[in-house]
């Protein structure tokens, strides 16, 4: 297993990102729908706020992270970040690939003058445990509903 170091995703990547988040059912909130909408998660690249950073081994893609930044240049003292999705296959789980693309943004976001950063945690998965090592304590508990119009 060759790692290659963490990069910035480009308007390429995206379409292969939406695969993977479409293959990985613990980032799927909605029981009516399987991932975000296709056009939204295509166009998040091309909003500011937004980055996604690509964890690549022997040259495929293994993982990717989603951070949101929309307060960054808002004028509070408390700037909050939220990491939107964090995805590493199931066959490259347990080698350390979160902990980089984590790193990474936690690095990124300090650079772009955020103070704080939250996450929804998919209680089902196996998130909570990761997230508390990365300093992460547990707030309150919801329970997403839906429903199809």
């Amino acid at each position: 297993m060759i790692p290659m170091p963490i990069r910035l995703a480009t308007k390429n990547d995206l379409p292969a990102l939406y695969e993977l988040g479409l293959q990985t059912p613990e980032i799927q909130v909605s029981a009516n729908e399987p991932f975000m909408d296709r056009d939204e998660f295509l166009g998040s690249l091309d909003r500011t706020e937004n980055f996604f950073l690509i964890d690549e081994v022997d040259g495929q893609i293994a993982g990717f992270l989603m951070a949101n930044t929309r307060d960054q240049d808002v004028a509070y003292a408390h700037k909050y970040a939220c990491i939107v999705y964090l995805v590493v296959k199931t066959e490259f789980r347990g080698h350390g690939l979160a902990k980089e693309l984590y790193s990474e943004a936690e690095k990124l976001l300090k650079e772009r003058g955020m103070t704080h950063i939250y996450c929804w945690a998919n209680l089902e998965s196996g998130i909570i445990p990761f997230m508390e090592k990365q300093g992460f304590q547990k707030g309150h508990q919801y329970i997403w509903m839906d429903k199809k119009l």
